[in-house]
Order: structure tokens, then sequence, then C-alpha cells
């Protein structure tokens, strides 16, 4: 999926207003976003058919994120950061009243809401599967840095950052 550039700056800097539990938990990263919206989100899960893994349900006095029960770890944190995506980018939930009127779910998101969504919460999980700079060495951490300038495998090879004399040799081979 190719992401516009607009969607990709709005999602950067709404990611910047999250706090992204050190180390990951999907529940904590819940119970923090409940708290900045001042009501509750109860995960919700549930059997559900016909490729739909998750849905946002916005009611009065509290959301519930209806999840696949089959659902693996890994994939209820990426459908919790996709609903909770919506709820950061102020999109709307589905109405309960609406959702049991009706045999389908409807969907009512733009395409743009729905990549704006898909787009955070890539970026979350992006950025949760990162160690926090605190727990890396030092030692790590400048191997981290040199790699980040570009700097040759020799280099790493020598503490004091040269390449120390030695010339890389390269080989020319002919058929």
């Amino acid at each position: 999926m190719t992401v516009n550039r607009k969607i990709e700056a709005e999602c950067l800097e709404a990611l910047e207003g999250l706090h992204i539990p050190d180390p990951w938990s999907a529940d904590a990263f819940l119970a923090w976003l409940a708290e900045a919206r001042r009501r509750p989100i109860i995960v919700v899960p549930w059997k559900v058919v016909g490729g739909i893994t998750g849905c946002w349900v916005e009611r009065e006095t509290a959301d519930f994120l209806v999840v696949d029960e089959k659902a693996t770890p890994l994939h209820r944190s990426h459908v919790v950061c996709h609903e909770a995506a919506h709820m950061w980018l102020g999109h709307q939930g589905h109405a309960a009243a609406e959702l049991s009127a009706q045999a389908g779910l409807p969907h009512h998101y733009s395409s743009e809401q729905e990549q704006a969504a898909e787009t955070l919460a890539a970026l979350i999980l992006e950025r949760a599967a990162l160690p926090s700079p605190s727990r890396v060495p030092d030692d790590v951490r400048r191997v981290m840095d040199t790699l980040y300038r570009g700097v040759t495998v020799d280099s790493l090879a020598d503490p004091r950052g040269g390449a120390a004399g030695r010339r890389r040799r390269w080989f020319r081979f002919t058929v």
C-alpha cells in the first residue's frame, strides 16, 4: 500500500503525542489511551466471521473494541492499534444501534481514514518494537551510530574508529 505524504505526515505527528509502553503491552497502551480520552476502553474477544478482525463500537460512556478471539497476540496488537488509531485521529466509531440493526458491518470510514489508521497502527508497532535508548548499552549504541554514519565494516573492528591501516582488497573474478 502506498501512503500519501499528507497522511504519513499526519500520522508521524500523531505518533509523537502517544505514549507507547516499553516493553510493549497492548493492554497498557489502551489503559493510557483510555485515560488520555477520559473514557474506558473495553476489549471484547469475540468469534467473528467474514474477514472482519476488529471493530470499534462507540457508546455514550465507553468504547468497546471487539477483537477476533482467535487472533494471535501479534495480530491482536495490530487490531488494537488500528482501532486505537481511529480514536486518536478523531474518527467516529461505529454506533451500537447502527450495528445491531443491520446484518452486516457498515463501513463508514473513508479510504483515507482507513489508510491513516493502518499507517498509524504500523508506526505504533514499529516504535514498540524498538528498545528505548536508555535500555541500549553504550557499546551497542556506538555500533548503531557507526552504522548510521555509513562507515565501513573494517572501522567497526578498530576501537579507534578507523581502518587501522588495513585496506580492503577487492578481487576481480573472471570467468
